[in-house]
């Protein structure tokens, strides 16, 4: 009777810690200038038919993340946002297969002056924002990152350091 209650028990504990890719949804999160994103014409091409987006359609992940990266994504999730001068900022989340899969996802990208990656789990996170505002009192491209930032650490998700790119020099040629 013991162990069917401990088999129990661990079932019970594995769903209740199984993580879903709505957990990340951004609820509530407003970037000052920016609102959510119209679905624009190389959107609906690509498959994203709302705002937020979430897929696990290889089709569709395919058309937004190269053959290699997409093979290896379980689900896809997107809340883009924008403002009247095209700039645009927001989160993608992948969900993927294996943790060497999230790892090797990792060791192929680079840090980015306009964006953060987060992981949490088989979750990466990548917050960005091209907000091109710097008017003195409102928010700028920074104060996004740091708002998205907090957003993902206050779910659990732990920022991580990407390799640097590396300068080319052209002298050498």
């Amino acid at each position: 009777m013991k162990k069917i209650l401990l088999i129990i028990g661990f079932v019970c504990f594995q769903s209740f810690s199984a993580q879903s890719i709505m957990d990340f949804d951004l609820k509530n999160v407003e970037l000052q200038g920016m609102k959510p994103a119209a679905i624009n014409k190389e959107m609906k091409d690509i498959g994203i038919t709302q705002i937020p987006f979430v897929t696990d359609n290889p089709d569709i992940i395919s058309k937004i993340e190269d053959p290699e990266t997409a093979a290896t994504i379980k689900n896809f999730y997107t809340f883009t946002y924008s403002d009247s001068k095209r700039d645009d900022g927001g989160v993608m989340v992948y969900e993927f297969k294996t943790k060497k899969d999230l790892d090797a996802f990792l060791a192929r990208n680079f840090e980015q002056s306009n964006a953060r990656i987060l992981v949490k789990g088989l979750f990466c996170i990548n917050v960005w924002s091209d907000y091109s505002l710097h008017v003195k009192g409102k928010e700028t491209s920074e104060d996004h990152l740091n708002k998205l930032e907090k957003y993902y650490v206050n779910l659990g998700a732990k920022r991580v350091k990407l390799q640097e790119m590396q300068a080319v020099d052209v002298t050498d040629q």
